[in-house]
């Protein structure tokens, strides 16, 4: 017996989104590899910016209002027109980073101070990707518990210390970088800081917003919100036993120079 349910489950999709942003310039992306790159490592275009690890999921939402016409001969409207679109993102932003908290929550200018650092020393041979024993050629002035800063050209990582044995440290994670012989490394002695202000800002800025998914086939899904940005709902945190998330809600607006049909976000979505 056939059945009368016809069903392609190929176009039930699922799954967490990953949302990014960058300045608004009144330019948005005509492909996805605009964005992002479609193949491993998955690395963002210049000027787009991730906002990371989200709780509880990534809504968007469209509504409009209306205003009803009614005539006398007929109880009740007769027709209805629209009077106002809206049009929100709203997400729980789990990485609690200064960047973060400057977007979800209009901070000010982010200043930032370099470490402080002792006599530095180097390799005595070749680092690998992913190290975490590096040995030197003296280990003075390492300590357990203590940090480290190993650079090379434009890399620069800092890492804890788990163990000093003689000219060997052992970090307590794995190092982004390779690095050879020519690489500094420094004790640290006093850490670097990022500092963030929060005042009566009178203007909040515009950004573009984009939101890309994977689907069941593998192929990507991209929503591009073109104008958007912070709304003045109240942004609590929480500094108890769980963990500390970022609210971050987002309000779209339309795109003058833009078609009425797409002014606000369009979708991409790759076909197989």
């Amino acid at each position: 017996m056939a059945d009368i349910y016809k069903v392609n489950s190929g176009n039930i999709v699922g799954g967490p989104g990953r949302l990014v942003f960058k300045d608004w310039d009144g330019t948005y992306p005509e492909t996805i590899s605009d964005v992002m790159g479609t193949t491993a490592p998955f690395a963002l275009a210049d000027g787009w910016h991730d906002l990371g690890a989200t709780n509880d999921g990534i809504t968007t939402t469209r509504g409009f209002d209306t205003d009803d016409f009614e005539i006398d001969q007929v109880i009740g409207a007769v027709d209805t027109d629209i009077t106002s679109w809206n049009h929100t993102i709203t997400t729980n932003l789990a990485e609690n980073t200064v960047e973060n908290r400057q977007l979800a929550m209009i901070g000010g200018t982010i200043t930032e101070t370099a470490a402080t650092l002792g006599t530095s020393t180097t390799p005595t041979g070749s680092t690998a990707l992913g190290a975490t024993i590096i040995n030197v050629t003296s280990g003075s002035g390492f300590v357990a518990g203590g940090f480290l800063q190993i650079s090379e050209g434009e890399n620069i990582e800092t890492k804890k210390i788990s163990k000093v044995v003689s000219n060997t440290i052992y970090i307590d994670s794995p190092l982004a970088k390779a690095y050879t012989v020519a690489a500094a490394v420094a004790p640290v002695t006093e850490l670097g800081t990022k500092r963030i202000g929060f005042g009566t800002i009178m203007n909040v800025p515009f950004k573009t917003y984009a939101l890309i998914s994977q689907k069941k086939d593998g192929s990507l899904y991209m929503c591009v919100i073109r104008k958007a940005k912070v709304s003045g709902d109240d942004k609590e945190q929480t500094y108890g036993k769980e963990k500390r998330l970022i609210p971050l809600n987002l309000t779209a607006y339309p795109d003058d120079t833009a078609s009425q049909e797409e002014n606000v976000y369009y979708e991409i979505e790759q076909v197989i």
